[in-house]
């Protein structure tokens, strides 16, 4: 919620600017977003170590519902014959 409130703000403060200027037309959403997040939020990892950690738990996450797909698969089957 605090984003929003900054980008809130700072969208209404470019559109008073630039209307006294007449230059820029006022930063859309989207265009305060991207520079929200360019210069105050931290860049993502992309490191190969976090990259091969978050790839195997993803699979071990997709192995255990599948698992829990099947189990509940077969006690539906179970429970309507």
């Amino acid at each position: 919620m605090l984003a929003t409130a900054v980008l809130a703000i700072t969208r209404a403060r470019t559109a008073t600017a630039s209307t006294t200027t007449g230059e820029l037309v006022p930063a859309s959403g989207r265009e305060l977003l991207r520079l929200l997040r360019i210069t105050a939020l931290p860049r993502p990892r992309r490191d190969r170590d976090h990259l091969l950690s978050w790839s195997a738990w993803r699979r071990r996450h997709q192995h255990q519902a599948a698992e829990a797909h099947r189990r509940w698969n077969n006690i539906t089957a179970a429970a309507t014959t």
